[in-house]
């Protein structure tokens, strides 16, 4: 069986030995131009359009964790039948997320009356637009550089081989992308630069923030920041902590937890990815 892989990003590198025995990845397709030309487990990775229309495959599997459902309608698109497209590596665990966040809102909403929520990291908006429906009366706080990874933030993912990204990665978005899927645009800020400098100077407490940062540096730096505006009740979920993709974000959690003398706990969400963090976060 020869399979084309959607995605040579770290997702693929996680699941290309699930997916390598069950037939041949014979090429790797993605969005990214700065990957054409280049190969990943000694298949090429091309232009999508290339790929697809060029090459014989048996299956086209999405191994992209981000835009599945935009992956999908662009194979669509090029003429890859619905019934070879495989999606289903990602889609439990998004869905769980989204469970997770629909059952924490109630909670939330009634126990935290002046709060703001936020997520850094936001790439497309796929989990954005969900806090913002599940949290409809709340400002909503979007943090991204909307220009992918920022160079200041890889020196240290090559030092401690966290990540083998490079800067650029996830700049497939724009604002307007982003702000066209809120179903309540008018309850979102958009804070586009470098995080969390683009942060200075908000002075607002949060129920819920979502930190979807993949590297080290500013994932330990968000957690820092964020802790001391964080409600009683608050909870700080932290997507890629079980990926062995993103090393960096499980020990920016570890060294973070480490240092910050208060009772604040770690638990899994199910979506196999993520942990939440809630405890004391230094109120008296």
């Amino acid at each position: 069986m020869d399979i084309i892989m959607f995605g040579a990003g770290a997702s693929a590198r996680i699941l290309y030995d699930e997916i390598a025995q069950t037939g041949k990845v014979v090429a790797f397709a993605d969005n990214d131009m700065g990957k054409w030309g280049k190969s990943l487990f000694g298949a090429p990775i091309c232009n999508p359009e290339k790929c697809l229309n060029e090459l014989k495959y048996d299956r086209v599997v999405i191994s992209a964790f981000c835009g599945l459902e935009d992956i999908r309608n662009q194979c669509i698109a090029l003429g890859v039948p619905p019934e070879k497209i495989v999606t289903s590596y990602f889609e439990s665990s998004k869905e769980s997320r989204k469970v997770f966040l629909k059952n924490l809102a109630p909670i939330l909403n009634e126990q935290e009356q002046e709060a703001d929520v936020a997520e850094a990291g936001v790439y497309q908006g796929g989990f954005s637009k969900w806090i913002n429906y599940y949290f409809p009366n709340r400002t909503l706080h979007l943090f991204d550089t909307f220009e992918g990874f920022d160079p200041r933030d890889l020196a240290i993912e090559r030092e401690h081989a966290f990540s083998s990204e490079e800067a650029g990665h996830f700049r497939e978005t724009s604002v307007d992308l982003v702000m066209a899927q809120m179903p309540y645009p008018e309850q979102c800020k958009i804070h586009k630069g470098y995080f969390p400098d683009t942060a200075v100077g908000l002075d607002r407490k949060f129920c819920f923030v979502n930190l979807d940062l993949d590297l080290y540096l500013p994932l330990y730096r968000g957690l820092h920041f964020f802790k001391d505006k964080m409600t009683d009740s608050g909870i700080i979920l932290v997507h890629d902590y079980f990926s062995s993709g993103y090393k960096g974000a499980q020990a920016a959690v570890e060294t973070f937890l480490s240092e910050s003398g208060k009772v604040i706990r770690k638990y899994p969400i199910g979506d196999n990815a993520s942990v939440m963090l809630t405890g004391n976060w230094g109120h008296n």
